[in-house]
């Protein structure tokens, strides 16, 4: 998936997470940035995002993400190597 992919997945997920249709994200916002993304919202949009990806995330991973950029990094990093070791 490019990166572009991961943030489209990673926005249709969060605006489910939060009931807010029609939610266009990029890479520098965070949570403060989107309405209704508080601590519950968090773990919630996380265990979203691992379940779509197939991924997991130790607290520490996540509580160090500055913003979605990261985020997404992060997802792209752990499906390229997911790739990696399926061939």
């Amino acid at each position: 998936m490019t990166q572009e992919q991961i943030l489209e997945q990673v926005s249709q997920i969060v605006a489910e997470t939060l009931d807010l249709e029609g939610l266009r994200l990029d890479l520098s916002m965070s949570a403060v940035d989107i309405p209704g993304w508080d601590s519950l919202a968090n773990v919630q949009i996380m265990v979203a995002v691992e379940r779509a990806f197939g991924v997991r995330f130790r607290t520490g991973d996540i509580a160090s993400m500055a913003n979605l950029g990261e985020l997404v990094a992060r997802l792209e990093s752990r499906q390229a190597r997911m790739t990696e070791t399926s061939y």
